[in-house]
């Protein structure tokens, strides 16, 4: 089969991690092109890491560059691909001229990595009449990735869609650094919030949270780690800064902060399926999240994390305390049922799902 994943660009994170699984894994026995819109550039690590069998293109267009060009480019691309199958992912505007002309040769399938409705920037917005009868007409075949998100698109759009959870290959961790350089003393509980800076994730409100309990007397310290999107996130984190909340930027060994880590925080006021919760369950690593789309799916609180009652402040000051609290037995026994969970988020189950399902509708 000819498969095409198609994005606006690879560099780090979640949906970026699951395009890396799902090509890799796929061009084992399939002829597989990755395509970004968007320029590589040295930074971007997972394009640089894809399997060397699979063919990698891009549009290389610039960020100046007009939409509606990449409308018209995209459409010449795909139709001079000959590809089965056509996977995107986001930005379903730049596809929809393709998608018009070309869906009667070519499946196309759209994979919903957010929450359905904030998923929508702009143009999708303005668009979304044309979204909805792509859907219903089966011109896209959509894939939502969590019973959560799965029930907000069948609300949304008014049709059904294929549930695919995310997959990830089982993580190799790193034994150069034995511990995190980020403990004050000895008892000092390092947590880790591996998103990037922009207001889904909500990370304003989290070093609030720390920031409160710090100054209640709890030794522990926050680790950001992730790309700066959004200058206003970065804003609202910046002035809790210091040797206690500390901002890494990117960083391209998550799996390995998670492992040396006292738990992972996720603070989002929306999500999909987010990785970063599967890659801290591979690695043994409570999650302390908000009830969020298919967050609620994935950690059972109190047994592999804690899920706060709501998104506020209050709320996840409270989950905090909660986890701070439990003793040593109580959170080895909470690391050991993280670990027991990561089975079913197996890259494998992914991409076995995603090729039967690409085989049914060809």
């Amino acid at each position: 089969m000819k498969i095409l994943q198609i994005c606006r660009s690879l560099g780090v994170g979640g949906i970026e991690t699951v395009i890396r699984g799902l090509a890799n894994e796929l061009a084992k026995t399939n002829e597989v092109t990755v395509c970004t819109i968007r320029q590589p550039l040295e930074s971007d690590w997972v394009y640089h890491h894809l399997n060397p069998s699979i063919k990698k293109e891009t549009l290389g267009k610039l960020e100046t560059t007009s939409p509606i060009k990449v409308v018209f480019q995209l459409y010449k691309y795909i139709k001079n691909g000959g590809f089965d199958v056509v996977h995107i992912h986001c930005f379903f505007y730049f596809y929809a001229l393709a998608i018009l002309l070309l869906h009667k040769q070519t499946k196309f399938v759209y994979t919903i990595h957010s929450d359905p409705e904030k998923e929508n920037l702009p143009w999708d917005l303005r668009l979304l009449a044309f979204k909805r009868h792509c859907f219903r007409r089966k011109w896209v075949h959509p894939v939502t990735i969590s019973p959560a998100s799965k029930e907000a698109f069948i609300k949304l759009y008014g049709c059904d869609s294929k549930l695919i959870m995310n997959g990830l290959s089982k993580p190799s961790i790193s034994l150069e650094n034995l511990s995190l350089p980020y403990r004050i003393s000895g008892k000092t509980r390092v947590f880790v919030n591996p998103a990037r800076v922009s207001p889904p994730k909500n990370q304003g409100m989290l070093c609030k949270v720390f920031d409160r309990l710090i100054k209640d007397g709890w030794d522990v310290a926050l680790v950001i780690a992730g790309p700066n999107h959004d200058v206003a996130s970065y804003q609202s984190i910046e002035p809790f800064l210091s040797e206690r909340i500390i901002y890494l930027n990117e960083h391209h060994d998550i799996p390995s902060l998670l492992h040396y880590s006292d738990g992972m925080c996720l603070s989002s006021a929306w999500e999909g399926m987010p990785m970063v919760i599967i890659e801290a369950l591979a690695v043994g690593c409570p999650c302390i999240c908000t009830p969020v789309g298919g967050v609620v799916n994935m950690i059972e609180s109190g047994q592999n994390g804690i899920l706060s009652k709501s998104v506020s402040e209050e709320d996840y000051y409270d989950a905090m305390r909660h986890y701070l609290s439990l003793s040593n037995e109580d959170v080895a026994l909470m690391r050991e049922k993280a670990k027991n969970s990561y089975s079913k988020y197996d890259v494998k189950n992914m991409v076995s799902n995603y090729y039967d399902y690409y085989r049914s509708i060809v």
